[in-house]
């Protein structure tokens, strides 16, 4: 099969160097399996993205993998726009954001192939993808999430609800928080975020009360992982679900198609109390740790009724004509 190529990019030699010593194929012949090996190897150690973030995109090139006939020896050329049509088709059991997600690990490979020289163009450009819908994301509401907070049990439990309720950690950084990041006296958080980017969130009263019982239940530590588990090891993700499931039940906020919220709802919460707060959008933006302004304003988008009973409210301040005033 001859190598992919849309006869029209050409490669800048400069931009990223090749990953091994040698003179390395760029023909399209480098073999799928080394390619995804070596770029996953990139994100970890030169991109530095989240464990979460490598562990997603693994799992979406296994996904292509296993739908290849003969994986091991398929090359990077043998990927075409054609393939990855029939590979689209073959998930149509999964969700338009997944199948999306899928194509996008596959294109971030071969954006990375192509700077180094492994091929000459990406083919999921031509591949038409699932549109994204947009939808009113889920967030619980004040009296929700105190019914949670209620059903937490212990310090460690009621901690990890109030650092996602009031500061916005992602999971990833949740369970990735060290005690040398956490400023009791000045009430500060440092959060190392996404792309290894780092930012401060200032702790609030209750949250405060919370690391402080949990501090001393953990002896005082000075670092160390601040939320562990029962035999004091590092929290895992599993269990911090296992968490949400049981708070959820607990408040009655289930329902037979599964949780009603998830753990990213408490950034939504957080994001919009800061909003009403009084803080505005591109400050919202800072504490949460987007890159993409975007991002953000689809964390605090509402409903059109809502919009419209925030914009029946709105006094413009006008002087009305005695006409107008009956």
């Amino acid at each position: 099969m001859a190598p992919y190529t849309d006869g029209t990019r050409t490669r800048d030699r400069t931009a990223t160097p090749k990953p091994q010593t040698g003179e390395e194929p760029d023909d399209g012949t480098v073999a799928l399996t080394r390619a995804v090996d070596e770029y996953l190897d990139y994100l970890t150690t030169v991109a530095r993205r989240s464990p979460l973030t490598v562990q997603g995109y693994r799992a979406d090139f296994r996904r292509l993998l296993a739908f290849l006939d003969h994986p091991e020896s398929t090359a990077l050329g043998d990927i075409s726009p054609q393939l990855l049509e029939r590979w689209t088709a073959s998930m149509r059991a999964l969700s338009d954001a997944s199948v999306r997600r899928a194509l996008n690990a596959v294109s971030s490979l071969f954006r990375w192939a192509c700077r180094c020289g492994y091929a000459c163009a990406n083919p999921v450009d031509l591949v038409e993808r699932p549109r994204k819908r947009q939808q009113v994301q889920p967030c619980p509401s004040p009296a929700e999430v105190s019914a949670l907070l209620d059903a937490t049990k212990g310090p460690t439990e009621r901690a990890a609800l109030l650092a996602m309720a009031t500061s916005g950690l992602r999971r990833a950084e949740l369970l990735a928080l060290d005690w040398r990041d956490v400023d009791l006296p000045g009430r500060r958080l440092r959060i190392h975020g996404k792309g290894d980017k780092q930012r401060e969130v200032t702790i609030f009263e209750e949250l405060l009360v919370a690391l402080h019982a949990l501090q001393t239940q953990a002896g005082f530590p000075t670092e160390g992982p601040v939320f562990c588990g029962r035999l004091g090891r590092p929290l895992q993700q599993s269990a911090l679900q296992a968490w949400l499931n049981k708070w959820l039940s607990a408040a009655g906020l289930r329902v037979d198609t599964g949780n009603r919220y998830t753990l990213h709802s408490f950034r939504r919460f957080v994001a919009k109390r800061w909003l009403e707060g009084g803080l505005n959008i591109r400050q919202v933006q800072l504490l949460l740790g987007h890159s993409d302004l975007q991002v953000t304003m689809q964390y605090l988008s509402y409903d059109f009724e809502e919009v419209q009973r925030q914009a029946g409210r709105v006094d413009f301040g006008l002087t009305l004509m005695p006409f107008l005033q009956g």
